[in-house]
């Protein structure tokens, strides 16, 4: 069986220090029963769109809606970034489960919500950095065209939508985990909890986040995105007395933590009863 190591960090004299536990990893069969469908299930359950700027640029980006969607009620808002694999303008390749998951019934049930999936065109990233680097320095790092689109198109969905303000959550995988770090960061202000895998940030903007719930997920072999990209994040986020930040470190699992991180039991639950 895979271990997972949860690194739960205490403050201690102004200093980070690190308490590993160990516990077993969770398999598909017996997850928190998130059910990965085909391709299909997610497309016919989500609608398509093409949003153009003021200056014409394009973006695709599909909305799934609760299937009892109220617009008297207020829902909670996942914007969910994808990994570099499903870039391009087909609206249809960033429906990866691990992205559109919860669309799932049984969590529609327990915890309905409007999923925004944006896809950042070919050749393009969400944010401009070298991945296989790790951090990085936010003042070094403009905002990405593809990063500001999407960030137009969320504030359009939350204008046109019944979003519960206060629950709005984001998620991203690979170049979508740096994707969901840079979100946070750019507009913490927004945000109610973040869940970023196999992503990287830059250290020095904790101070600006700590205050926000962030479980991240990073494999020990990763090859592509250097795990230390999560750590020195979550030991920054650990230097500040009122973080709420967590990390998860699959054991033996390259760039795919992302196959396990979306159906951790504990994480719909997490993410769900957070709240600004």
């Amino acid at each position: 069986m895979r271990i997972v190591i949860v690194l739960i960090f205490s403050v201690l004299s102004q200093f980070a220090f690190a308490q590993t536990l160990y516990s077993e990893a969770k398999s598909s069969s017996d997850s928190c029963g998130v059910n990965e469908q085909e391709n299909g299930y997610y497309v016919e359950n989500s609608k398509p769109y093409i949003y153009i700027d003021e200056n014409g640029l394009e973006m695709a980006y599909r909305v799934f809606l609760p299937p009892a969607y109220n617009p008297k009620k207020k829902y909670p808002l996942l914007l969910s970034f994808h990994g570099a694999g499903s870039r391009g303008n087909d609206n249809l390749k960033q429906m990866r489960p691990w992205v559109a998951g919860w669309m799932d019934a049984k969590v529609q049930k327990e915890h309905p919500c409007i999923i925004l999936m944006p896809q950042c065109p070919k050749k393009q990233q969400w944010v401009n950095v070298p991945w296989k680097n790790g951090s990085y320095f936010l003042k070094d790092s403009p905002l990405s065209k593809p990063m500001e689109l999407a960030k137009e198109i969320f504030d359009k969905v939350v204008r046109e939508y019944s979003v519960d303000k206060k629950r709005i959550y984001v998620m991203g995988v690979s170049m979508g985990g740096y994707g969901a770090w840079n979100f946070v960061m750019r507009y913490h202000k927004l945000i109610a909890a973040a869940v970023p895998i196999c992503g990287a940030a830059d250290p020095l903007e904790a101070k600006n986040i700590n205050r926000i719930p962030i479980w991240a997920f990073h494999g020990d072999k990763d090859p592509t995105v250097p795990i230390s990209g999560s750590i020195e994040m979550i030991e920054a986020l650990y230097k500040h007395k009122k973080n709420k930040a967590r990390l998860t470190i699959y054991k033996g699992i390259g760039h795919n933590s992302y196959e396990y991180a979306w159906k951790e039991p504990e994480l719909i639950e997490w993410v769900f009863s957070q709240k600004k």
